[in-house]
C-alpha cells in the first residue's frame, strides 16, 4: 500500500535517482520503494504528521504549506486503520530519522479533548465504534499504560460521541491548518 507523503523529505530511489518530497509534493510512496533503495532518508524536519483515513485534512495542510512553516513530513494513508507496510515505513522514519510521530485521525484522544472547545465536531458512535473503544479499555494494554487515553476514551464511551477531523471544516476553511495544527506546535499539547 502506498502512502503519500509532502514536507522535507529525501531518499535514495531503488532506480538510483533522489526522491524530494519537499519539491515533489504529494509523492506517492511504498515501503518496498524505500526498502530497495537501502532506505537511506535524510531530512531536517522536526515532526512527523501521521494524516490517518482523511484525505480532507491532508488536502488542507498541504494546501496551506504547513510543511513550510512548520518543519515536518506530512504522511497520509487513505486507511482508517493503517496497514502494516504504513506502520512500518513510519516507524523506519521515526527511527532513522530519530522524530516523534504526531497522529491526526478522526476520534483519537486528543480530537475529543477538542470537543470542549468546538462541540460542532462531535459525531454519534455507530455499534462498532462503541464495542471497540470498550474493547480497548478493556483488553488493550497499550491503552492501559497511558491514562490520558484511557480518560479520552471513556469520554467517547460515555457520550457516545466522537470527533471526525473532517468535521472541523465548518470552524473555517483552514481551521486546521491556520489554528488548530499551529496551537498544538505552539504548546506542544498532545497525547
Amino acid at each position: 500500500m502506498a502512502v503519500f507523503i509532502a514536507g522535507d523529505l529525501r531518499f535514495c530511489e531503488c532506480g538510483g535517482g533522489m526522491a524530494d518530497c519537499a519539491n515533489d509534493r504529494g509523492q506517492q510512496v511504498t515501503l518496498r520503494a524505500v526498502e530497495s533503495s537501502g532506505g537511506d532518508m535524510t531530512s531536517n524536519a522536526e515532526y512527523i504528521i501521521l494524516v490517518v483515513g482523511s484525505y480532507g485534512a491532508y488536502f488542507r495542510l498541504t494546501k496551506d504549506e504547513v510543511d513550510r512553516r512548520f518543519p515536518c513530513i506530512i504522511v497520509y494513508t487513505p486507511d482508517p486503520v493503517p496497514e502494516e507496510d504504513t506502520i512500518s515505513l513510519v516507524r523506519k522514519m521515526k527511527e532513522q530519522l530519530d522524530l516523534p510521530v504526531l497522529a491526526i485521525a478522526d476520534s483519537s484522544p486528543r480530537d475529543v479533548a477538542a470537543l470542549k472547545m468546538h462541540p460542532r465536531c462531535m459525531r454519534p458512535m455507530n455499534s462498532k465504534d462503541l464495542k471497540l473503544a470498550q474493547h480497548l479499555l478493556e483488553k488493550d494494554a497499550v491503552v492501559k499504560e497511558r491514562p490520558q487515553w484511557v480518560e479520552e476514551l471513556t469520554l467517547m464511551v460515555e457520550t457516545r460521541r466522537k470527533v471526525e477531523v473532517d468535521a472541523l471544516s465548518p470552524l473555517g476553511r483552514s481551521f486546521l491548518s491556520n489554528v488548530y495544527f499551529p496551537n498544538k506546535m505552539g504548546e506542544q499539547d498532545w497525547i
